[in-house]
């Protein structure tokens, strides 16, 4: 290996390890010591092999992102409040259908239990309001500025219950997708 080498793979991990900031120090050096003496080992083959292992890895930049997003994901899997696995999830929606597949049912059933979640709570608030009606025009369902003047409220105060199990039910399982989503994402490098 010459001095050429040595600069190159230098400034490669210099900027690698610039842009992992956010990473904790032990983390960073970690990371640089691993793509220093993998490039090292490249160097040793001559020219044509340093070029090749550095057009592999690609820019430092990006590398360093794909490192962020894994350490991001990682440690989003070890929290058991799944906020921070979904955002995590949506950042890669754009380069992966597993991931936005994933970020899109998860929102949707978070919004959804969210939403019966508003309507359980409201319930004892204004009753009269809230509910699952049955009448003339079809079925209504929900928190509504009026009640249907034809209509029977079929669930009366069981939407209170009955609300609460579906929206823990959507819950549980937009958090189970997220999560398997992520196991998969991590198995497979993001596809």
């Amino acid at each position: 290996m010459n001095d050429t080498h040595e600069r190159r793979i230098k400034d490669y991990v210099r900027r690698l390890s610039w842009s992992l900031q956010r990473l904790e120090p032990a983390d960073r050096r970690a990371i640089g010591a691993e793509i220093r003496s993998h490039l090292h080992d490249c160097a040793a083959d001559g020219d044509v092999a340093l070029d090749a292992a550095l057009a592999g890895l690609g820019s430092p930049y990006h590398l360093a992102r794909r490192y962020l997003e894994e350490n991001a994901l990682v440690g989003a899997l070890g929290r058991v409040a799944p906020a921070r696995l979904l955002l995590a999830i949506v950042d890669r929606a754009g380069r992966s259908v597993l991931a936005f597949a994933a970020a899109s049912v998860g929102l949707i059933a978070y919004l959804l239990a969210a939403a019966i979640g508003i309507v359980v709570f409201a319930k004892p608030i204004v009753p009269d309001r809230v509910g699952l009606w049955h009448g003339a025009d079809g079925w209504q369902a929900g928190l509504i500025a009026a009640p249907p003047g034809a209509g029977s409220d079929m669930l009366g105060f069981w939407i209170m219950p009955t609300g609460v199990v579906l929206a823990l039910g959507l819950y549980l399982v937009a958090t189970r997708v997220l999560r398997l989503a992520g196991h998969r994402l991590l198995r497979h490098g993001g596809a």
